[in-house]
């Protein structure tokens, strides 16, 4: 028996951030019913296709019923509304004021049943300054930071991520919220209301927000944050590419580098003598280590010396 059996999940999600949550749901064990407007869920049209299905849209609902109404038919609301009574979960990703114009908005329902968990997803909050921008997971990568980043890492070279990293850690928070609701629910026998944006969301799970924001001094003997964009990307001579963790210039990762490599002379090289040397010199050092890494023959062989001296490391591969 999964965890969620027995809970019944009403859908009305597109694209990733809300099927994902509900995907997860399902996998649980949850019965998601999955209500899609008679054009269906702007993912059924992309590419490639199996038996005329899109591959994207069976990755994210696989396991879902699903069911066709026209939300614009005052009859298919009321249908709606008695699914409800019969329903522990209500998600929706709808811009702001969608829901409640077609008379399904959190209040609506949940004095329809009390018991109902009811989440809403949206870009950048159901108030606010932006609640009327339209918002996607490119949009909001960009807006809360995470695109900058990535191209400061890479010299200034700003581009999209192929990743919808706005979607789908907003697709996680919503699914634990839903999870906690639940679980109060069995303590309190209420519902609850679940707002969630997907800006907030990506500024949440920032692991470096702490060290944008920090604006006071910060020791030259220590790295910021870990920075992992330098962390070394090394290819073997039989051209098998690998990203290695840790900082090459961090206390303790630097000496485990130097122990692989069998080159002590390093400890005693003035431009590597300390962390900030070290970072000062950091194209030099990795130089170094890469060139190193060339020579030896496998990337088994140099996972074995990496793990001997621990260094964790993990070849470059496609899924």
């Amino acid at each position: 028996m999964r965890p969620l059996e027995g809970v019944r999940v009403l859908d009305f999600t597109r694209v990733l951030s809300g099927p994902h949550a509900t995907r997860m749901l399902c996998d649980l064990g949850a019965d998601v019913i999955k209500v899609e407007q008679p054009t269906g869920d702007l993912t059924r049209f992309s590419s490639p296709r199996i038996n005329s299905n899109s591959t994207y849209f069976i990755q994210q609902n696989v396991g879902k019923r699903n069911i066709s109404l026209d939300l614009t038919k005052p009859e298919a609301v009321e249908l709606i509304k008695q699914l409800v009574e019969k329903c522990d979960v209500v998600i929706e990703n709808f811009r702001p004021g969608v829901m409640q114009r077609l008379g399904l908005d959190q209040k609506t329902l949940r004095a329809k049943n009390t018991r109902l968990i009811y989440a809403s997803i949206t870009g950048y909050g159901n108030t606010g300054p932006w609640v009327d921008r339209r918002a996607f997971a490119p949009v909001i990568n960009a807006e809360m930071g995470l695109t900058k980043r990535q191209g400061d890492a890479r010299g200034g070279d700003y581009a999209n991520d192929p990743f919808s990293h706005a979607d789908v850690y907003t697709a996680i928070e919503c699914a634990s919220a839903i999870l906690a609701a639940l679980f109060a629910r069995e303590r309190t026998g209420e519902g609850q209301y679940i707002d969630l944006s997907m800006a907030q969301t990506l500024l949440y799970v920032n692991e470096h927000a702490h060290d944008d924001l920090w604006d006071q001094p910060v020791s030259p003997d220590s790295i910021r944050s870990f920075r992992p964009e330098d962390y070394a990307v090394l290819t073997t001579s039989d051209g098998v590419t690998s990203v290695v963790s840790g900082h090459p210039a961090e206390r303790g990762t630097f000496d485990f580098f130097v122990a692989a490599m069998q080159q002590p002379e390093l400890l005693d090289d003035p431009r590597f003598s300390t962390v900030a040397l070290r970072v000062a010199n950091l194209d030099a050092l990795m130089q170094l280590i890469k060139t190193w890494a060339s020579t030896i023959n496998s990337v088994d062989e140099l996972e074995k010396i990496l793990a001997k001296n621990k260094l964790a490391m993990g070849r470059l591969r496609s899924v």
